[in-house]
């Protein structure tokens, strides 16, 4: 009986034991499939932990566009506009918590009258007011000499950053332009460094005490100061170029975002792009390099977004810019602040000087690589003001020009806009062989759209671009005074109009240091252009091959 009792326990604590096990495999079974089921949602909250995103808006090549412009039938931009769009992605921004930078690639200065008058402070009392969180030198920033330049950092709220500028000690820019500028976004530091075009020291009326450095060079030395205070995450706001942003981004680790400007490129779905946004480079350890620019002028606005794992490594982007078109309401505090500044200019820029028959071509392409009947105005004016002091030929560079003139009345305040940059009147004598020197220079970089190229009065020349650069121009002729034209003398002396800023060297004009008798003639090239339109309306200007491309 003993025997037979035992014999059930044991049964049952087996049945027991079973159970027991049978329950637990169905337990893990449980736990393995809600692993499963959940690990992904683990995963992806690890993710986010280690994550780190960021938003980026970026404007370039601004210059004074405060107003909307006509661009393809469309009114695009407006600096009211653009606080419309910028206050919308901020909210949103907001409810997502995602950090926000907004930032500026340089030339915020020159181009309408706004600059005319205000010399950049206008626009940097929007800028200001939009918050900005920094921005970079453009080469326009020194149209007006240094004074000005230093006037409007001293007031701007946010740091103006470059590093390849050195600065002497006599310039009133000393101490107010740092290489870089460390952000501290939710925590996180992000080092945004600056660079200029070297360029700037042709382009535009420097002064003495500003040099300009290597920017591959000083972009290596910002990445390494700003690896060294443990920032692992690194922008570069450049004005040097979309193709020289391209080669930096290249040439330079350690550099994860270029927000470039100064060649006014198109990207994504901006019309007539030939780049996508972001433009992916690799550099030399093969890491990702986002390359963005955002045109001109502020029609658009570049927004950008990332993220970066822990190690500060882009894992991920995308973004595009932004058309500032009808769709975007004006801002009504800015519009109010603006009918303000336009107050004092509109008064000149209404005032009729006389009119034109035909539309006088403005366009950028054509004015830097081929005549137009603008180009011949303004050198036909240059030659009309100097002709009492026996001048024959006149020269411009494209680049001074920057608009054209309607069909029908023309105001002070169109010649103002095509003539923005309050150059005067300088004559020079040259010899034969240095006139055609500067025409060889003029043409030299037309591949490029440069604003070197001349524009031309008193003189006709052919030129073929399929020939070395130096050796470009195969016939001159100059325009006697009975009017006839005659082969350029190599050794005979020629006087030459040109402005002041090419006078000095700029745009590469060097040649005309070679020159003698240089007189600054105190003429305002503005008030000389308006005087030609007032003597010559209706103005019925042509192209009279003048410039030939073979």
């Amino acid at each position: 009986m003993k025997a037979k009792n035992s014999f059930k326990a044991i049964s049952n604590y087996l049945k027991l034991k079973l159970q027991i096990r049978r329950s637990f495999q169905i337990f893990v079974a449980f736990v393995i499939t809600f692993l499963i089921a959940v690990s992904p949602a683990l995963l992806n909250v690890v993710a986010q932990e280690t994550r780190f995103s960021l938003r980026i808006l970026h404007t370039n090549d601004h210059h004074a566009h405060l107003e909307p412009v006509k661009y393809d039938d469309r009114l695009l931009g407006g600096i009211a506009r653009r606080r419309t769009l910028i206050d919308r992605i901020r909210a949103e921004n907001k409810t997502n918590q995602e950090p926000l930078l907004l930032l500026d690639a340089g030339d915020i200065f020159q181009g309408t009258l706004y600059f005319n008058q205000y010399l950049g402070q206008a626009d940097l009392d929007f800028y200001n007011a939009l918050a900005y969180d920094a921005g970079t030198i453009g080469n326009h920033e020194f149209d007006r000499g240094q004074q000005v330049l230093a006037d409007f950092i001293a007031k701007a709220k946010f740091p103006i950053i470059s590093a390849n500028i050195d600065i002497a000690p006599e310039s009133p820019l000393y101490g107010k332009v740092r290489p870089w500028h460390v952000l501290d976004v939710k925590g996180e530091k992000i080092g945004v460094f600056g660079l200029t075009t070297p360029d700037t020291a042709i382009l535009s009326s420097v002064g003495d005490g500003v040099k300009f450095t290597d920017p591959i060079a000083a972009a290596r030395t910002s990445v390494i100061a700003l690896k060294q205070q443990g920032i692992n995450k690194i922008i570069a706001l450049t004005h040097i170029g979309f193709d020289y942003d391209v080669l930096l981004a290249q040439k330079v680790p350690d550099i994860d975002i270029i927000i470039g400007a100064h060649s006014h490129t198109p990207v994504g779905n901006i019309p007539n792009a030939n780049h996508p946004y972001p433009l992916v480079e690799k550099n030399g350890t093969k890491e990702p390099v986002l390359v963005v620019t955002d045109w001109e002028w502020g029609k658009y606005l570049g927004d950008l977004s990332v993220s970066f794992d822990r190690t500060g490594k882009l894992i991920a982007w995308a973004g595009k810019p932004h058309a500032l078109d009808a769709s975007v309401k004006s801002n009504q505090e800015f519009v109010d602040k603006l009918k303000v500044y336009a107050a004092p200019i509109e008064a000149l820029c209404q005032k009729i000087i006389g009119k034109s028959l035909v539309v006088l071509d403005g366009d950028r392409v054509k004015l830097r690589t081929s005549e137009t009947n603008l180009g011949n105005l303004i050198a036909n004016a240059m030659l009309a003001k100097t002709k009492g002091d026996r001048v024959q030929v006149a020269l411009i560079n494209a680049g001074a020009i920057r608009n054209g003139f309607p069909l029908g009345e023309i105001t002070m305040g169109n010649v103002l806009e095509a003539l923005p940059f309050g150059n005067s009147i300088a004559q020079i004598d040259l010899t034969g062989n240095q006139l055609k020197a500067s025409l060889e220079h003029g043409v030299s970089l037309a591949e490029q759209e440069e604003g070197r190229f001349p524009q031309v009065a008193g003189i006709r020349f052919v030129w073929d671009a399929k020939l070395p650069v130096g050796k470009r121009v195969t016939k001159v002729e100059i325009k006697d005074e009975s009017g006839n034209f005659q082969l350029l003398n190599p050794e005979a002396t020629y006087r030459m109009a040109t402005n002041n800023f090419l006078a000095s060297g700029g745009d590469g004009y060097r040649v005309f240091a070679e020159g003698q008798n240089l007189l600054e003639t105190g003429y305002l090239l503005s008030d000389a252009i308006a005087e030609y339109i007032t003597a010559s309306s209706p103005l019925q200007i042509k192209a009279e091959n003048r410039i030939v491309r073979q």
